[in-house]
């Protein structure tokens, strides 16, 4: 089952959307496609899939490694977007992980995984964890409008 819920009218300026959905690809993937549609009529199609990057990136770790991929648990996710910036807050019921250790950690070029701080570093503004390694703040800095709105 998914449950998706959102909050307001979602608008990038003064919007939030949030849920809490199971920790299934479907879920992820419909909550990342409402997310497109949030974000897709107010910001730059470059924005958009850096900011869908860190979404679902976060999103599939907390499935994987938080929920360790069992379905019925649940994974809590809002999007808040204003002023210029997104920010995105995932978090799960797991242990959560010693992410301080991974900070420095380089993957080999034909890895499969581990790539996750690689893509927060490359596309995110600034990250922040908490003591535990289990819930994640992502803030992003939009580089400008949408490309409707610069013809308009």
């Amino acid at each position: 089952m998914i449950d998706v819920e959102m909050i307001n009218e979602p608008r990038l300026r003064t919007g939030e959307l949030r849920a809490e959905i199971s920790a299934s690809q479907n879920a992820i993937e419909s909550f990342c496609w409402d997310f497109q549609q949030w974000l897709s009529r107010e910001v730059s199609s470059r924005d958009a899939f850096a900011s869908e990057l860190l979404l679902r990136e976060a999103l599939v770790n907390a499935a994987e490694h938080g929920c360790a991929g069992v379905p019925e648990r649940r994974i809590r996710c809002v999007v808040r977007g204003g002023k210029g910036r997104i920010l995105i807050a995932v978090s799960d019921p797991g242990p959560g992980f010693d992410w301080a250790s991974r900070l420095a950690f380089v993957p080999e070029a034909e890895a499969t995984s581990g790539r996750g701080f690689s893509i927060y570093i490359n596309y995110a503004t600034r990250i922040r964890f908490n003591s535990t390694g289990n819930s994640i703040c992502i803030y992003m800095k939009l580089n400008g409008p949408s490309v409707a709105k610069e013809s308009n």
